[in-house]
């Protein structure tokens, strides 16, 4: 079996807003023999979320109905779980199953719960079609990345809503786009960082470090890569990442001063957690 590798990412598609947690751990493995059909269950979020209870309480009673559907599936049969798909009104959870899956067990699952309203559908695809049109782009991947950093600055106590200065990393095909692009960045409020190095590709030999005062909340981070890289794909450019210094609370200030005198912290790098 391939290594599960979660990635959680939003699309625009057919004019509505999707937010997807894809395991790209099979991309290069799919589609998968033998199981040849797909599996979805779609929960009613909007039912549950006007049902008249709490928010906090709907949310923990979707979150225990979850934990129960996971162990019916397990009873029911082999399955690759490969996703799931949000949006205002649905969650929908997404598997690849054989012809042995025992849909009987989950069905009954679903059908004994009054609070959680869902269906199961089930479907040949032996292609793995959907689970294509479910995997990111390169720019979904980018997005990805970025819901991974900024997991991880507020796990490392970073408050993330204050601003500094963040550094994105540009690669360039000729040197001749990289200085063309120079004063369209300056116009959109990026500081061209002349003293900074970027590392070279062999097929983008030619760095630019740019940068600007910002937060780096997620919508913040996700806004910015997304023009850059909007802007790059006409320019035979590529983007290459960002980072900045993190902005630790007081306690977490506290915390890595003792890390620090019992062994060391590590220290971040570009695309891994910033310094």
């Amino acid at each position: 079996m391939a290594e599960e590798d979660w990635g959680f990412f939003e699309r625009r598609a057919n004019g509505e807003h999707l937010r997807l947690l894809v395991n790209s751990g099979y991309k290069d493995a799919y589609p998968i023999q033998n199981y040849n059909e797909l599996v979805s269950i779609t929960v009613n979020v909007y039912r549950l979320s006007h049902s008249g209870k709490k928010k906090m309480d709907a949310i923990a009673e979707l979150e225990r109905w979850t934990a129960r559907l996971e162990g019916v599936m397990r009873t029911a049969g082999n399955y690759y779980y490969v996703g799931r798909l949000h949006t205002e009104s649905k969650l929908e959870f997404y598997y690849y199953v054989n012809e042995a899956f025992d849909e009987s067990t989950v069905r009954a699952h679903i059908n004994s719960q009054q609070d959680v309203r869902a269906q199961m559908y089930r479907k040949p695809d032996a292609e793995w079609e959907f689970y294509a049109f479910m995997l990111p782009d390169d720019r979904e991947q980018l997005l990805i990345h970025n819901a991974q950093m900024v997991y991880a600055l507020a796990h490392h106590g970073d408050q993330i809503n204050r601003e500094r200065t963040v550094y994105h990393w540009l690669l360039f095909r000729r040197n001749d786009d990289r200085v063309g692009i120079k004063r369209t960045l300056e116009s959109m409020g990026y500081r061209i960082e002349e003293g900074k190095k970027g590392d070279p590709e062999p097929d983008y030999p030619y760095p630019l470090v740019i940068s600007r005062t910002d937060d780096v909340r997620l919508d913040t981070l996700n806004r910015r890569v997304d023009e850059l890289y909007r802007l790059l794909k006409g320019s035979e450019g590529k983007y290459d990442g960002w980072g900045s210094a993190m902005q630790l609370s007081l306690s977490a200030r506290i915390r890595a001063a003792v890390r620090r005198v019992f062994g060391g912290a590590a220290n971040g790098k570009r695309n891994g957690l910033p310094k």
